[in-house]
């Protein structure tokens, strides 16, 4: 802006000038016309000859009044250019108006102001530069009881003492003033001096040209924004607070509820307004109450996010569950004893904040909670807390709440993908967890294989006392129990996880005690094996509660466990035991008891442990290791390595005859009930114990009908145990009862054992020994 020639006002460029704003008044740039500069050299004009009047001689009081009248109208005609140069159209009415309030505001005040000032002295008594003070007085008495028009006519506007009938016109505030009433919470006062300031703006913009004055409405609608704005954010600071106070501020929730309800009722009817894209909507209904809800559910919101995790320490999780319970508690009581009554019945205050709650419990576990859950009792706990602590009568369903809500009512805390990778982070921490449960008994067996503890006799007699099933079946149904109180289809899985944790603990276990224990026969390894077959075997009922896969895979493990550790014993058995049999049957055999005596050792710690076997393992185990005795013991009568003089018969006759009892008597301990192997050792004692051809036919006629299945070859090898040369005749009597068996099929009776079949033997060429 430039500057004119004789320095008094300002000279508009060509641009278009920025409008300035200061305390509230707002300036325009001056208009090119003639009436303005004519009026700016008139005034310039009369003010240097009143200088040099007063100058020349003091004035009187006579000449004071008239040259006071014409100092007033060059000042009216001033102030009447200045008010055009705030306005970009000076002839207009509606500007006229809306200025012309505001002077009168101003004015009012200055009959109060007339009335307090003391009688002035009289002019004869005054110096000149009393007189120049007295003038200036005057002069702004004068001016503050004038009223201009924008047209640049002036008018005499003598205020009148306001009557007690007339109402009076409402004082409008500065823009400060509101802000001020605004942070002292004076809330009602500032809505109704915004609301005020509002009207005017709208009336100004309904009676003025609206598009050549978008600046100034865009600035004073901003400053009617702002203010609306402020004042909300006031009140959404109210609501906030009201749950963190320990007593509720009763008059100031009113005066939010007030303003609410008369902020509604201004904005019943919308305003149209000149369409802008820099001016603010004016007149139309800012929702405030649909804004209450949004405060409500911000300031819930905030209040969880900013309880501490604390995730670093041990067992946070509970804690902070504990936390989050309590204070949604807390506050929920609140909202319901204090806050409720402060509200209009279709705010629905309780049910609002239950659900803002409801929403920030939500958006704070997805959030800051799940991701910092990753230790199976943490998910635990978590889905605990979701699915049962929620909606408890210690929580949301709880007996003072109920009157405002429904616990059944309430939605889940988690749901969809979120609370579908929360199960499946359940299910694989608790597989991981019983995979570490069922590693941990196998470090322990471990242990008391190496230190060489026995096993307590109360495990063997009552398998209740089973140290592993008892372990594994409690970690196991706890498991399965405790997710079933979350929800049935947790319970299935955690059964299943279970089930093919144990599939996998078996086959482990199996290989360890094989590994570490199964390499030599003991009473160690004996009641270990015992003890292990029991366990699996009652474990193994778990697999047929369910035909899942799982279930099945399982029970294939726990059988194929079973089997191998049955398998082994027996193997450990053979392999300590065949070596001692390769020793009867010998002229030593016929001296010393040492290798028979080896074998009934062994055979008798199967003896004290077989019998506690479960069924079926006790008689499947009886009865191979009985079948093995037997057979083991004939097999070596086979090999030929000893052909018995006429003095050694009855001494080797009668010898197997107390073996056999021995045999008999240990199978009998382990629980065999097959008979047909009892008498076969004795048959053949009684053949080694024979003395005439008759006797032998005769016994080995009963052999042949206890087991069919003993060939030519087995009878040459009696023969030639006993001492036999010329068996011809022998021969044929026992060929002719294999003839008679064929004929007769009722002989072929599948019950007998099969004996004989299963044991190699080499013919002997000739035998020349006659009696």
């Amino acid at each position: 802006m430039e500057i004119s020639a004789n320095g008094s006002h300002p000279k508009p460029t060509e641009d278009s000038e920025l409008r300035k704003v200061d305390n509230g008044n707002i300036q325009r740039p001056l208009q090119k016309n003639q009436s303005f500069l004519k009026k700016i050299d008139n005034f310039r004009k009369s003010k240097k000859n009143l200088k040099a009047n007063e100058e020349k001689e003091p004035i009187s009081p006579e000449k004071l009044e008239p040259q006071l009248e014409k100092d007033q109208n060059v000042k009216s005609s001033k102030r009447s250019i200045k008010r055009q140069s705030r306005v970009d159209e000076p002839d207009s009415p509606d500007k006229a108006e809306a200025f012309g309030s505001l002077v009168f505001r101003l004015s009012k005040k200055s009959p109060n102001k007339l009335e307090k000032k003391e009688e002035p002295s009289s002019p004869e008594n005054k110096g000149p530069e009393e007189m120049s003070s007295l003038v200036d007085k005057l002069r702004r008495s004068v001016r503050m009881k004038k009223k201009v028009d924008y047209n640049g006519a002036e008018k005499n506007a003598t205020l009148e003492e306001p009557k007690c009938g007339d109402k009076e016109e409402p004082q409008m505030l500065s823009v400060m003033e509101i802000n001020g009433l605004i942070q002292s919470r004076e809330l009602i006062k500032a809505f109704e001096n915004i609301k005020l300031t509002e009207d005017k703006l709208l009336e100004d913009c309904g009676a003025n040209d609206f598009n050549e004055n978008v600046t100034e409405f865009t600035i004073r609608g901003r400053d009617v924004d702002l203010l609306y704005g402020s004042l909300f954010n006031m009140m959404r600071s109210i609501v906030k607070d009201s749950l963190g106070q320990d007593q509720v501020d009763e008059p100031l929730i009113s005066s939010v509820v007030s303003v609410i309800k008369k902020e509604a009722e201004t904005h019943k009817h919308p305003i149209k307004t000149p369409a802008h894209s820099e001016i603010p909507l004016l007149g139309q209904p800012r929702g405030w109450k649909k804004l209450w809800k949004q405060a409500v559910r911000d300031s819930v919101s905030k209040r969880v996010a900013f309880l501490p995790l604390r995730d670093e320490e041990k067992g946070w999780l509970p804690t902070h569950l504990e936390t989050l319970k309590s204070m949604t508690m807390e506050d929920l009581k609140k909202v319901k004893n204090s806050l409720r009554v402060l509200y209009p019945e279709d705010y629905d205050v309780c049910g609002t904040y239950v659900r803002s709650y409801q929403d920030a419990l939500t958006s704070h576990l997805q959030k800051n909670v799940l991701p910092a859950a990753s230790e199976f009792s943490q998910l635990y706990g978590l889905l605990d807390w979701i699915m049962n602590q929620y909606g408890s009568d210690k929580f949301m369903g709880n007996p003072e709440l109920h009157e405002e809500m429904n616990p059944f009512s309430l939605r889940p805390l988690l749901e969809g993908e979120c609370l579908e990778k929360l199960k499946k982070d359940y299910n694989r921490t608790l597989q991981e967890t019983i995979r570490t449960y069922l590693s941990n008994i196998i470090e322990m067996e471990k242990k008391n294989w190496e230190n060489g503890e026995e096993v307590e006799k109360l495990m063997l007699t009552d398998s209740c006392h089973l140290p592993i099933y008892t372990d594994v079946e409690e970690i196991i149904g706890t498991h399965v129990r405790n997710s079933a109180t979350l929800s049935e289809e947790l319970e299935i899985s955690a059964f299943n996880a279970c089930i093919e944790e144990l599939g996998t603990f078996t086959t482990r276990l199996q290989t360890a005690f094989q590994d570490r224990v199964g390499t030599s026969f003991t009473d160690l390894f004996v009641q270990y094996t015992v003890v292990y077959v029991n366990s699996l075997t009652k474990l193994r009922h778990n697999t047929t509660q369910s035909d899942a896969e799982q279930c099945s895979c399982a029970e294939i493990n726990l059988t194929n466990a079973i089997k191998s550790l049955k398998q082994n014993c027996i193997q450990l058995f053979k392999k300590d035991t065949k070596p001692q049999f390769h020793k009867i049957v010998t002229k030593n055999w016929l001296i010393k008891n040492t290798a028979f005596n080896a074998i009934m050792k062994s055979t008798g710690i199967l003896c004290r442990c077989l019998k506690y076997l479960l069924h079926p393992h006790n008689k499947d185990f009886a009865h191979e290791i009985h079948q093995y005795l037997v057979t083991e013991y004939i097999s070596q009568t086979m090999k030929r390595k000893l052909s018995l003089n006429h003095s050694d018969r009855k001494k080797a006759s009668q010898k197997m005859s107390e073996e056999a009892d021995l045999i008999n008597k240990a199978a009998d301990d382990m629980g065999s009930d097959l008979d047909n192997l009892f008498p076969a050792i004795h048959c053949i004692s009684e053949i080694i114990g024979a003395k005439k051809k008759d006797d032998i036919k005769a016994k080995v006629n009963k052999l042949f009908l206890l087991y069919p299945d003993i060939s030519k070859d087995h009878i040459l090898c009696l023969l030639h145990l006993h001492g036999v040369r010329n068996s011809s005749s022998l021969l044929g009597y026992f060929q002719k009862l294999q003839e008679d068996q064929q004929q007769n099929l009722s002989l072929q009776d599948n019950q007998h054992p099969r004996i004989f079949s299963g044991i190699d033997c080499t013919p002997q060429v000739a035998c020349f020994v006659c009696f």
